[in-house]
């Protein structure tokens, strides 16, 4: 149901996207690492559902301050007034970071219901904010109701973004469930006369694709599947040290699989990987407890 009554928003979440895809864009190197720091690849998982937490709390406590003032508890105004303007700060970064993961958001129904979640908390966050500006003045009648009016439709919005979590995964590490085949021994998996210097090559260890590269006599190892949004890193790019993914532009150390920049917050599956009698060997993964 949520899929189809998003559907009529695909143009204006797509225009949204692109919108802000262009001004990180404009924004050059700084804004990529602007990107990285609202994206989350600092803190190893999103920014955004931390900062959810404290827009949805904050709206809740100061509901509970009106409740409790209408039982004639005195002295409250300030701390509703307070409460709501923490919240409403938290809920212009919660729309920041939003919007930042937003735009590498894979085009249909992810996308339209990624779309749907931030334009009906944007409204409540306007909402939010007129609420406060009227409880800075008289808030009467006017006050509470712009507060639960804003905070039921804000309780909408995080229903809809939890139908994006838990039934698209997004923004959730693509290994989360640690498929990738795991080998004790160092095993072979093509001869090294069939990797070219400084070429992302994808090469099968069982079911698992990997992406490999050799520089001189070092080769790295990693699972070919972004932990981002399932992109083939042997399709992408090598810069310097890392593997930078093709469809959103995620750069991976090469040597352990460390993210360099988002929008991928989590380190992407590494192997240990040598040339050994002719033949490229990997073993691993590493630094998988599962």
């Amino acid at each position: 149901m949520l899929e189809r009554l998003a559907r009529p928003l695909a143009g204006i979440s797509n225009a949204l996207a692109g919108a802000v895809d262009r001004f990180y864009r404009i924004l050059g190197r700084p804004g990529k690492f602007f990107q990285d720091f609202l994206n989350g690849a600092w803190l190893g998982h999103s920014v955004h559902p931390v900062l959810t937490d404290v827009v949805v709390g904050g709206g809740l406590v100061a509901i509970l301050f009106v409740i409790l003032g209408s039982f004639g508890v005195t002295g409250l105004e300030d701390a509703i007034d307070w409460t709501l303007l923490l919240t409403w700060l938290a809920a212009v970064a919660t729309i920041a970071t939003g919007l930042t993961d937003y735009k590498d958001t894979a085009i249909g129904n992810e996308r339209n219901i990624a779309g749907a979640h931030g334009m009906i908390n944007i409204v409540a966050s306007i909402g939010l904010f007129k609420a406060w500006l009227v409880y800075l003045a008289e808030p009467g009648w006017l006050g509470p109701t712009l507060l639960i009016g804003s905070y039921l439709l804000l309780s909408l919005g995080a229903f809809v973004g939890g139908h994006l979590v838990f039934k698209y995964g997004y923004m959730v590490n693509f290994h989360a469930f640690g498929g990738e085949r795991r080998v004790r021994d160092f095993a072979p998996v093509l001869p090294v006369a069939e990797l070219a210097p400084d070429t992302p090559t994808r090469v099968a260890l069982g079911p698992t694709n990997l992406f490999v590269v050799r520089r001189g006599d070092l080769v790295y190892a990693l699972a070919d599947t972004c932990s981002h949004a399932g992109g083939p890193l042997s399709k992408g790019a090598v810069v310097g040290d890392t593997i930078v993914c093709p469809w959103h532009g995620s750069a991976f150390r090469m040597a352990d699989g460390a993210v360099r920049h988002g929008p991928a917050t989590s380190r992407q599956v590494s192997y240990a990987a040598r040339i050994h009698e002719g033949q490229v060997e990997v073993q691993g993964p590493r630094g998988v407890s599962r």
